[in-house]
């Protein structure tokens, strides 16, 4: 649950370029790469440690990202999944037994959305490792983000391998109200089995999750007790 919500920050990011022009040009071609109007597909882990030099993994995820030609995506981390559509936006949380609808999000990036950092991040050094580039950003003051430190590690054929999150506020880790354990985190989240082959086409199947009746959603069969939360009404109402 706690990593849970720390994923969710990864989510909050806009789109900039940083001054370090070796950084900058490193990950202009990251973005081409993630940009490509080219099915992509890799495995995700999402390890949590206590302190920024912990050995012990608090709380661990795996997940996988699929993307098709025309920039669909489905992502899946633990148990929520999430798909983006040029006509929708489904995320469902299995734990929650809870299914969100929105509308599409236009440049939907899942979580690895790398040129964001840089609005909210200045580039502290960028260094050549041989296999692949070490790239350390320190946060800006007042960007709301809760990170004092980002490391992303690029290989040489431009795929994010590694990234390092360290928190700036302590989080507290005990179960027992009364006996807090208060801990500055560390995240780290590594990319894995990176693939252009094309996945099934019925991946990026929104009718995988509901249809729609009489102005009515259906869920399928295997979320049909599940709790719906349309945003699409919502924001047609702003």
């Amino acid at each position: 649950m706690f990593l849970r919500r720390l994923i969710g920050v990864l989510g909050l990011l806009c789109c900039s370029f940083g001054y370090s022009q070796d950084a900058k040009e490193i990950l202009k071609k990251v973005g081409e790469q993630y940009g490509a109007a080219k099915p992509l597909q890799y495995k995700v882990t999402y390890n949590l440690f206590k302190d920024f030099d912990a050995k012990k993994v608090e709380e661990t995820y795996a997940g996988v990202f699929y993307k098709n030609a025309q920039n669909d995506m489905y992502t899946k981390i633990g148990n929520t999944e999430t798909l983006n559509t040029k006509n929708v936006n489904v995320r469902v949380s299995h734990p929650e037994k809870a299914i969100e609808i929105n509308k599409p999000i236009p440049n939907y990036k899942g979580d690895l959305d790398i040129k964001a950092l840089l609005e909210m991040c200045k580039i502290e050094k960028c260094t050549d490792l041989k296999s692949f580039w070490e790239i350390t950003l320190k946060t800006n003051s007042f960007t709301g983000l809760p990170y004092s430190k980002i490391i992303v590690r690029v290989s040489k054929t431009y795929f994010i391998q590694k990234q390092v999150f360290f928190y700036n506020a302590p989080s507290n880790f005990s179960k027992d109200y009364r006996k807090p354990d208060s801990h500055y985190p560390r995240l780290e989240v590594t990319y894995s089995n990176f693939s252009r082959n094309p996945v099934s086409a019925s991946v990026f199947n929104s009718q995988n999750y509901f249809t729609s009746s009489g102005g009515k959603i259906v869920l399928s069969q295997q979320l049909k007790k599940y709790e719906i939360v349309d945003q699409r009404n919502v924001a047609n109402n702003n």
